[in-house]
């Protein structure tokens, strides 16, 4: 899906993105923690679909399992201790903290699964082409090379089903044979695809002489007002930050959450700095549907 946030400079959609992880990485609060996954989920609803999203929430829900269980389990700080597992205290502040732990981990891979719909290869080739030229073209081959794998993977699999070799059938050793020959055609691929892609590259002068540069990005007045509302947006969080606001205490005891003025603008702020991009989702749904 194309998205309007996509047609934003990509300084600013890439500022947006970063700010947004880093918050989500910084803040120990489950009001903070809960507007990012619920901003997270909806925003990756909007671009990727029900069924894509669903893909990335299996493939989350593990880690959350994981996390959440896992604290509890090896840490035993707390005051409250609702039971004992063999002979160690389990705490519900311990049990909080793995909650909170694991919802910012999901909420930053949902967030991460937003960003690499709209900041596409040729965005962060421009963003850093100019200053860290091989580590950009590094980055971006990196973050293509695993769609490319799995969309091979695919083909191959897809493949070798119509000769009679599935993955999915048979017996084990039938299963792990058919397996181990969709690894190696995918191996020798990726091997002649990295060849090829070098020669291309030999061929157009990568590497030779001094380095040309080419953009269709232009910064407009529109994406200037969008970076400076992102900007007053994340001095309020960070001013919130500073004063305590964006962390909660959870040991010995769990803090009682605060709603004085500082702390509900905060949560204001930073409700709005997350559903910005759903609410120009949403705006441009309605303007597209009005004029049909």
């Amino acid at each position: 899906m194309n998205s309007v946030f996509s047609d934003y400079h990509p300084i600013v959609s890439f500022s947006y993105f970063t700010i947004i992880i880093i918050f989500t990485m910084i803040f120990k609060h489950p009001i903070f923690i809960g507007i990012s996954l619920i901003s997270a989920i909806v925003y990756a609803l909007i671009l990727n679909g029900k069924k894509a999203l669903k893909l990335n929430i299996l493939f989350g829900l593990p880690m959350f399992i994981m996390i959440a269980i896992a604290n509890p389990i090896f840490s035993h700080k707390g005051a409250t201790i609702l039971f004992y597992l063999r002979g160690n205290p389990i705490t519900l502040e311990s049990i909080m903290y793995g909650i909170i732990s694991a919802s910012m981990m999901l909420s930053i891979i949902m967030w991460f699964n937003v960003y690499n719909v709209i900041i596409t290869s040729d965005k962060l080739i421009y963003i850093f082409g100019r200053i860290m030229p091989s580590i950009a073209l590094m980055i971006s081959m990196t973050l293509r090379l695993i769609p490319k794998l799995v969309h091979q993977t695919k083909v191959i699999t897809e493949t070798q089903r119509t000769v009679g070799l599935d993955c999915n059938s048979g017996k084990l050793m039938v299963k792990v044979k058919s397996c181990m020959r969709v690894l190696s055609i995918l191996v020798t691929w990726a091997l002649e695809d990295a060849v090829q892609t070098a020669d291309s590259m030999k061929a157009r002068g990568y590497g030779y002489g001094k380095r040309t540069t080419f953009t269709i990005f232009k910064f407009t007045k529109q994406d200037g007002i969008m970076l400076s509302f992102i900007i007053l947006v994340v001095i309020i969080c960070f001013i919130g930050y500073g004063v305590g606001i964006g962390n909660l205490r959870f040991y010995p005891t769990i803090a009682h959450i605060k709603f004085d003025k500082l702390s509900i603008l905060m949560y204001i702020a930073f409700l709005i700095i997350n559903s910005l991009p759903i609410f120009l989702e949403l705006r441009e749904e309605i303007k597209w549907k009005s004029l049909k």
